[in-house]
């Protein structure tokens, strides 16, 4: 009996514990909650519900929702949820009150939670609203920052393009005539004005190469072209083929595994292969072999929308292994940058552009590039590009 007793007591102050925890979240959570019954009269609300309103609690028991706030749409949906018993949620949904129309539109999450009797009849609704015009005009600005910027891309790049074009024609000009003129004149040129005027022809020379590089890099985006099927392993293989000259000078061993078929923009796939195996050619020492491998050793995958489906693949990894000069990896950022070198232009030939029109590449097909490298043992560039594209 008095075990009996002893249980009874502690499932009350258990209860009583409960009840308590209850009151105390309904009472200082900070957003608003209303009970109603079904036909939508207020039983009673939380604190943050009346604040808004510069109301106590007591002043809305009794009355009735739609007699407050008159509004047809959300009329039907609470009836709706009486009716069907289901629950609604909207987010970001926007509310101006007649009272207050100087206040402007403000943004609330909804959530309206039919409650239900041991028969399956609704009795009443839980009200929840979550004030989110803060987060909806901080969206709203971040969206408008990033079409700013967007804009602002694209001036840029057709600037780029428009200025590497134009300024081809008079450096071509400065450059002939410059070699016209050491042909004429070489024989009576002093030695001072011929290493001058040579100067001259070699610096136009370069500044041409860098606005071809320039043009190439913009192109990325300017002249891009429409995503297809590609097979890599093709890919690669022509990107072999087109670079046959300066791969018999240097007598290099080219090794190609299987290749992952992608969805990309076929032309700048070969541009990416080509870059990234006369990356690893140029970057050798004086007398090596160059050793280019590339393969690609797995796929990564996605579990699917459920536990029972199979998971499916998503990236294609490739890699280009080599064994030329390498780097620090504490410079792998600065390798990725247009025009930046870490060697002097009389080491290695080139104006630092490919490795960065390779990343400008990846990034416009959402994938990555990064590399692993040790200072004389060769780097290895990764790739890693989405097989498919649900919108191109």
């Amino acid at each position: 009996m008095e075990n009996s007793i002893f249980t009874r007591q502690s499932e009350e102050t258990v209860s009583h514990i409960k009840d308590e925890i209850l009151e105390a979240i309904f009472a200082n959570i900070h957003f608003l909650v209303a009970y109603l019954d079904r036909e939508f009269t207020f039983m009673r609300v939380n604190k943050a519900y009346a604040d808004l309103y510069g109301q106590c609690p007591v002043f809305f028991i009794g009355r009735n929702y739609f007699e407050l706030y008159p509004h047809r749409e959300n009329h039907k949906i609470f009836e709706m949820a009486v009716e069907t018993g289901r629950p609604y949620h909207a987010f970001a949904k926007p509310f101006q009150s007649l009272e207050q129309t100087r206040s402007g539109v403000t943004y609330w999450d909804w959530s309206l939670l039919p409650i239900k009797d041991p028969q399956e009849k609704v009795t009443g609704l839980i009200l929840t609203l979550v004030d989110v015009t803060d987060r909806k005009e901080a969206e709203e600005r971040i969206n408008g920052y990033i079409l700013e910027l967007e804009r602002s891309n694209q001036e840029l790049e057709e600037f780029a393009y428009v200025a590497s074009h134009d300024l081809q024609e008079p450096l071509r000009k400065i450059q002939t005539f410059g070699e016209l003129l050491k042909t004429q004149l070489s024989e009576t040129l002093p030695h001072d004005a011929a290493d001058s005027l040579n100067r001259m022809v070699t610096a136009a020379a370069r500044m041409r190469t860098l606005i071809r590089s320039l043009l190439t890099y913009s192109r990325v985006t300017t002249k891009a072209r429409p995503f297809q099927t590609v097979d890599m392993e093709i890919v690669t293989r022509e990107a072999v083929s087109n670079l046959e000259a300066v791969i018999e000078q240097k007598q290099a061993h080219i090794d190609i595994g299987p290749l992952p078929v992608v969805e990309a923009d076929p032309n700048q796939m070969l541009q990416l292969m080509q870059n990234l195996i006369l990356n690893s050619l140029k970057f050798q020492k004086q007398g090596n072999i160059p050793h280019v491998r590339i393969w690609a050793p797995t796929i990564g995958t996605s579990d699917g929308p459920t536990s029972t489906e199979p998971p499916h693949p998503v990236l294609g990894e490739i890699r280009v292994q080599d064994n030329g000069i390498g780097f620090d990896e504490r410079h792998l950022d600065r390798i990725f940058i247009a025009f930046q070198r870490l060697h002097g232009r009389s080491a290695y030939e080139g104006v630092g552009i490919g490795l960065a029109i390779c990343r400008k590449i990846v990034d416009r097909h959402g994938g990555d590039i990064t590399a692993k490298s040790t200072p004389d043992r060769g780097s290895t560039f990764v790739v890693r590009l989405p097989l498919k594209h649900e919108n191109h």
